[in-house]
């Protein structure tokens, strides 16, 4: 007795892991996991840190200078004895050591033009930031309205399953007394056995769906994902189906249309990250360009150096010694290296003034077709919602109707499979009204 109970205990299916998400969860830990945003950031930061150092190059330097040197052969002059004889000019070891200050007067604006192209720069890394963060909730969006429509088939086929399985046990008890036929009995557990294998690659659609949402948006699964159910179905019997691995609860539907609604009332954002990047990344050219034009005029660069240093000529010590110093560079020779170098920056931000306007009507262009879809989408619910009261009539009539010997069980297996199908296109337009939603969030200024 003890044995069958251990073995009981043991081959007692284990409880299914439960797995429920908001779509604000998802985005924010697609967010935090994806890499593609944790790089944009590091780049942004990387870009001001650059813009912060080029901005330090218009104020003076400071730094410490130091020089040691040995000479071996020390140059002497020759003096008449009554002055000494000969003399050392100098030391053996020489040294100098001191603060040194330098100030660039005068560059043509080549400093102040690095300075504004590396801003720019910042502020086109700063815009990817921006546009990958939405690029990575829309993608978070996507995967989770695609497992909440899996959840719905699922849910919506398990729904018909049990109606088969109900009409099928009132038609094997008919076929038993005589009043059914067993060709209606066979044809009954044939649609019962059709919706048991959409059951199965349901299940195994959702358990897709799961793995590719846990992949966008990094959340963990609780326990394997291979034969998944709707949280709504646990506890239920499907005629024997394989028991759930995991029970799925997503957002009501309902939820998640009124907090993306009030974009389908917003505009084009006219001033999109991906677009204001390009932007910022052509200015930054121009910035360039300036610096290398820049580098034709001629440089003034104020110094400043007090140091101490040893020996002072042909006198053994040290002594302090401050100087001040004022320096002019003109390039007179470099072939054309600067006029090409600003040839090519006004080039590239030519180039990218043309990719930021290629942007901003593709962008357009997708906020236009998304609106419009979502307009036909909902022209198109409103149909299926009565397709849907429609079917759901006829298939309860059929029955009753197949029940009092008015029709053939064909009829009420077309009326099941209807029925079925139209809520599986309601579910459908509603998952596609939910993405154009987001596409028109991801796009618009609100």
């Amino acid at each position: 007795m003890r044995a069958i109970l251990l073995f009981l205990m043991f081959a007692s299916p284990a409880r299914a892991g439960e797995f429920s998400v908001t779509l604000k969860t998802a985005e924010e830990s697609a967010v935090a996991s994806s890499n593609q945003y944790k790089s944009a950031r590091l780049s942004a930061v990387a870009a001001a840190a650059a813009a912060a150092a080029a901005g330090s190059l218009l104020y003076p330097r400071l730094s410490l200078e130091g020089s040691l040197r040995y000479n071996s052969v020390v140059t002497e002059m020759n003096l008449p004895p009554a002055l000494g004889g000969a003399r050392p000019l100098g030391d053996n070891w020489n040294y100098s050591i001191g603060p040194s200050a330098a100030w660039t007067l005068y560059d043509g604006g080549a400093l102040r033009y690095g300075q504004e192209g590396a801003d720019r720069n910042a502020a086109a890394y700063s815009a990817e930031v921006q546009n990958a963060g939405r690029q990575v909730v829309l993608s978070a969006r996507t995967a989770y309205f695609r497992l909440q429509l899996a959840l719905e088939k699922v849910y919506l086929i398990g729904e018909n399953l049990q109606l088969s399985l109900s009409q099928l046990k009132d038609i094997t008890l008919g076929a038993k007394a005589g009043s059914r036929s067993r060709l209606d009995q066979i044809r009954a557990s044939q649609e019962t056995l059709d919706r048991k294998r959409d059951l199965l690659q349901a299940r195994s659609d959702l358990s897709a769906a799961l793995r590719d949402f846990s992949f966008v948006t990094g959340l963990s699964l609780p326990g394997d994902p291979a034969l998944p159910l709707d949280f709504r179905m646990d506890g239920r019997d499907y005629g024997g189906a394989e028991p759930a691995t995991m029970l799925v609860k997503a957002e009501p539907y309902e939820a998640m249309l009124s907090r993306l609604l009030p974009s389908a009332d917003g505009g084009l954002d006219k001033d999109l990250p991906s677009v204001k990047a390009l932007y910022e990344a052509a200015q930054a050219y121009r910035a360039s360009a300036g610096s290398y034009r820049s580098a034709l005029l001629p440089r003034l660069i104020l110094g400043a150096r007090s140091s101490i240093d040893y020996p002072n000529g042909p006198n053994i010590y040290s002594f302090m010694q401050n100087s001040a110093s004022l320096s002019l560079s003109l390039p007179l020779f470099e072939k054309d290296l600067s006029r090409e170098r600003e040839k090519e920056s006004e080039l590239n931000a030519e180039a990218a003034l043309r990719r930021k306007d290629e942007a901003g009507l593709a962008a357009g262009r997708d906020f236009d077709k998304a609106r419009d879809a979502y307009k036909e989408l909902l022209s198109e619910q409103a149909v299926n919602i009565e397709a849907v009261d429609d079917a759901v009539e006829a298939g309860s009539l059929a029955y009753e109707s197949y029940k009092a010997g008015g029709s053939t069980w064909l009829d009420v297996e077309s009326a099941n499979l209807k029925t079925l199908q139209a809520k599986t296109a309601a579910a459908s337009v509603n998952a596609e009204i939910l993405m154009k939603l987001a596409i028109l969030d991801s796009l618009s200024g609100r």
